[in-house]
């Protein structure tokens, strides 16, 4: 069994606050560098921006949680984020982004996962891990996986698609059929968990 989670569920085009409560979260990106060296702090729109701080700060107040999508060099920043707001439930999308897949890129990404699991409001959707420049790879989306659920811990680790995105390098059943033998050393409770209950709790299904 699988969870689903919409970002647009087409509830009702003219009352989109209203679909807002009833999906019970929101998918806000702020504002990133295109790479790790290009870091501007403070930037308007990013999550330094005390202007989007503010605005944030109603995610507690309406009950609201927040899937958050950055490149793994704003992951750093992403916990403080988290650190700041304990009682904002907040789910970090496509695994937060490794795409270097050299060593010292992945000790990065594995650096700032570790920052962020940290905090106990974070969780992680273990999802598009797929490479725009190469095919889709098992045994180096394996290592993706595994790590980021080692780090999160199974408790937190939630699985996504992000389909239709996601075909452009792997088909809905070859990538269920991968996550399966990734997973086939956990338990069946620990799959159950990943697959989809861990997903109907943290957006209160």
């Amino acid at each position: 069994m699988l969870a689903t989670v919409h970002c647009e569920a087409e509830w009702e085009r003219s009352d989109q606050l209203g679909e807002t409560r009833w999906v019970r979260g929101i998918r806000s990106k702020p504002l990133t560098a295109a790479s790790p060296d290009g870091i501007t702090p403070g930037v308007p729109g990013t999550m330094q921006d005390e202007r989007w701080l503010r605005g944030f700060a109603l995610l507690e107040r309406y009950g609201l949680s927040w899937d958050l999508r950055v490149p793994f060099w704003h992951l750093e920043e992403a916990a403080a984020v988290a650190r700041a707001f304990p009682r904002t439930a907040i789910i970090l999308n496509h695994t937060g982004f490794p795409w270097d897949r050299s060593e010292e890129g992945l000790a990065a990404w594995r650096r700032g996962m570790e920052v962020l699991a940290r905090e106990p409001n974070v969780w992680v959707k273990v999802s598009e891990f797929g490479l725009r420049d190469r095919a889709w790879d098992y045994e180096e989306n394996r290592r993706v996986v595994l790590d980021a659920i080692a780090i999160f811990g199974i408790e937190r680790a939630v699985f996504a698609t992000n389909f239709p995105v996601a075909s452009l390098r792997v088909g809905y059943d070859a990538l269920t059929r991968a996550m399966s033998r990734m997973l086939a050393y956990r338990s069946a409770d620990d799959r159950d968990r990943f697959l989809w209950k861990n997903a109907a709790s943290f957006y209160r299904l």
